[in-house]
């Protein structure tokens, strides 16, 4: 399997001369890299044309000279159909809303951005939908579908764009236009010529996998739906309904339909949509040169911060794991929350790979020794593959190796890691506390404070790697949750029945902690309401507020979260406003005289406690609050250990594998007990420990540690030594 993969990243002037290409292959198989993945980047060729066939061979053949495996990053599918097939281009539907008053409608067209590979501005067309609404607090009550009845249409082009008409009836207007982009609209049946079209260009050569970096089906952009054709059609067949009948829904409340199911529907299906392509690229292509031993890269590609992973299609990271040779993440050195939450991400998602390998993208616009020898060190305590980003020009993505500083700590980290890889082995870890990650309940809602779940699950994984409580992060349809002795729910609002069944099951069974935060459930995918179940089964009765939702009940009531609050606007890269925290006050209900109010705020009741189940309607993980649930879940730890060091517990068939590391800056030194043995370590930087039968049977660790168990020295015939790290 691939250890060490390096992306290779072909521009214009490397492609015309070969011989940097033999120095480039060289130069990355001499830092200890096993693999690489080639991409054409910055450059006018690729494989589609002699000079990239050339470029592409040249690598291929010198890779297999110095022993490394060869993988293509192959370009999105579908971006070379257009000419053939314009009717396969992805139509983008944008709302714009106006009024109509004496007849007539004037509204303005904000022409939107294009976003990702495509640099030319999407092109207006036309009116996909048009309603009349009427509201009552906001809220829409009455819909009138006027697409058809609208007259004098016409659009004036000048320093703006103004849509004009008239109607019978005054009154607010939601108009949705068309416009035209230079994207595929991924649900054509084109995209199977494509994808053949891509891999044809690879006969003759052995490729040993393939990549397709950060792809995703949906539109990438906020507020901005898919409505060509092709998509349009998947919907109908897949749901049953139109979706553009309903287009209103995406970012408005109504008293008679359900928003949230409208939404999820919609995310769904371009998930669904990502799915098929990347299980399309995958059967083709093991069709060609049989079964590939690598296929990445990650689907989080919206800077690991936000929720834009939705938008883009996605988002559901478990299931596209499926079609990928392990749990692929991405993160940058300049944020640690971020580095050390994706790393325990791609951890959970590697168990539901066929390798169990779990891979980090990391990488950094200006990286340092000292930050390469800190993040390399985690990524080697927590078995996690490094694919390096990258070797040539990326311009403004990545320092741009061989020409940085940091090339040759490089080298040194991927000895590292791989012979940490050999020392763990199989080993995983096996943790008593899992997460779920309830993807759905991000397509709940559509205004900024659904990023609060992403930035919740980052703040918690990164603070219980900090007390050393291993955890799992589990998708919605995992269904042996029943392994877990503590589940955490983040955002409940809107699950799958079947994971609402089961999690209610959980919650009955003895000795186990369940423990919800965010939002209260209210509904099930599939459109049942959920809030009253919810409600019995945390004790609680939570307000209504004036808004409807087509649920058969109000809305949970809302307010601003008035206490201190970690906000980090680097994790959101759409904006650098502060996003106000929302929280849900609620009371005990009647009948409920075991529950218990856990936190008052502001005199607001905010977290609740019934028996073995916990409810905290507040983003908890980001608050000091959450102090007293870290030492609630310490119980269910391994090691104890001080807050300057990071570790890992694992297991397989032999014993026990612990992996130990110190904080940024500092060395490990400390003293601790595991399984009977007293350890002791001393100036030490990355240690890795194998326990078996209550005795130490092997460590590694760097150079300059000193270790003792239960008081004697470990020698060198047990404790093997590696190059140490210099920052």
């Amino acid at each position: 399997m691939t250890m060490a993969p390096i992306m290779l990243l072909i521009d214009t002037s490397m492609a015309a001369a070969p011989d940097s290409i033999r120095r480039a292959v060289a130069d990355i198989a001499g830092k200890g890299f096993d693999a690489i993945a080639l991409e054409f980047r910055n450059c006018s060729y690729s494989e589609f044309d002699e000079i990239g066939q050339r470029a592409m061979r040249t690598a291929e053949v010198e890779a297999r000279k110095h022993g490394l495996a060869f993988a293509k990053i192959i370009p999105w599918p579908g971006l070379r159909l257009l000419k053939r097939y314009p009717e396969a281009r992805q139509k983008w539907i944008c709302e714009h809303e106006g009024s109509i008053r004496n007849g007539k409608l004037e509204i303005r067209l904000n022409d939107p951005e294009s976003a990702g590979h495509i640099e030319m501005r999407p092109v207006y067309e036309g009116i996909a939908k048009a309603f009349l609404v009427s509201r009552e607090a906001g809220i829409i009550r009455e819909t009138r579908d006027i697409t058809a009845e609208l007259r004098d249409v016409s659009l004036a082009i000048t320093s703006r764009s103004v849509l004009s008409g008239t109607y019978g009836m005054d009154g607010e207007v939601l108009l949705y236009a068309s416009y035209s982009t230079d994207y595929p609209d991924y649900a054509s049946p084109a995209m199977a010529e494509s994808i053949d079209e891509t891999l044809a260009c690879y006969r003759g050569m052995k490729l040993d996998g393939f990549a397709i970096d950060e792809f995703g089906s949906g539109s990438k952009k906020e507020d901005v739906c898919l409505g060509g054709t092709a998509f349009l059609d998947a919907f109908r067949q897949r749901y049953g309904y139109d979706f553009l009948d309903r287009i209103y829904l995406m970012k408005h409340e109504s008293a008679e339909e359900s928003s949230g199911n409208l939404r999820f529907d919609y995310y769904n299906l371009t998930m669904e949509l990502t799915y098929r392509i990347q299980r399309l690229v995958k059967e083709r292509y093991e069709a060609q040169h049989g079964q590939a031993s690598f296929i990445g890269f990650h689907s989080t590609w919206w800077g690991e911060g936000n929720s834009g992973d939705l938008w883009a299609g996605n988002i559901d990271y478990f299931k596209l794991t499926d079609n990928l040779s392990g749990g692929f993440v991405d993160a940058q050195y300049d944020a640690e929350r971020t580095m050390l939450s994706m790393t325990m991400l791609a951890e959970s998602l590697a168990k539901y790979s066929d390798s169990g390998l779990a891979y980090n993208m990391c990488w950094d616009r200006e990286p340092t020794a000292g930050k390469m020898t800190y993040y390399h060190r985690l990524l080697a305590a927590r078995n996690v593959r490094w694919v390096a980003h990258a070797y040539g020009h990326s311009g403004p993505f990545g320092p741009g190796y061989p020409h940085h500083s940091t090339w040759e700590t490089a080298g040194r980290c991927v000895a590292m890691q791989r012979a940490m890889q050999r020392f763990v082995g199989q080993a995983v870890s096996r943790p008593r506390v899992a997460m779920m990650y309830a993807w759905e309940s991000v397509a709940h809602r559509n205004d900024p404070f659904m990023h609060y779940h992403r930035l919740s699950m980052k703040a918690l994984l990164h603070k219980l790697m900090l007390r050393h409580v291993e955890i799992d992060v589990v998708p919605t349809f995992e269904e042996e949750i029943s392994r877990y002795d503590a589940l955490i729910v983040l955002w409940p609002a809107m699950l799958p029945e079947a994971t609402w069944e089961r999690v209610r099951r959980y919650g009955g069974m003895s000795g186990k902690r369940l423990i919800f935060i965010g939002p209260p459930a209210a509904c099930t995918t599939e459109g049942r309401d959920i809030a009253a179940e919810f409600a019995e089964l945390t004790g609680t009765a939570i307000r209504g507020g004036d808004r409807g939702n087509g649920r058969g009940s109000e809305a949970p009531f809302e307010v601003d979260y008035t206490g201190e609050y970690e906000y980090v606007a680097w994790d959101l890269w759409f904006t650098n406003e502060r996003i106000p925290m929302k929280c849900f006050p609620l009371s005990i209900a009647n009948g409920a005289g075991d529950a218990k109010v856990k936190i008052r705020h502001d005199d607001l009741a905010i977290a609740v406690r019934r028996g073995n189940v916990d409810y905290y309607a507040f983003e908890l993980p980001l608050t000091p609050y959450c102090e007293s649930l870290l030492h609630e879940l310490e119980a269910y730890k391994e090691l104890r250990l001080p807050p300057n060091v990071l570790s890992k517990t694992s297991h397989d068939d032999d014993g026990t594998v612990l992996t130990l590391m110190p904080r940024l800056g500092e060395e490990l030194n400390l003293s601790f007990r595991y399984a009977g043995i007293g350890f002791e370590i001393r100036g030490g930087g990355l240690i890795g420990l194998r326990i078996a039968d209550g005795r130490l049977t092997a460590a590694i660790g760097e150079e300059g540690a000193e270790l003792y168990a239960n008081g004697e020295r470990v020698d060198d015939s047990l404790f093997e030594r590696l190059a140490r790290l210099s920052p």
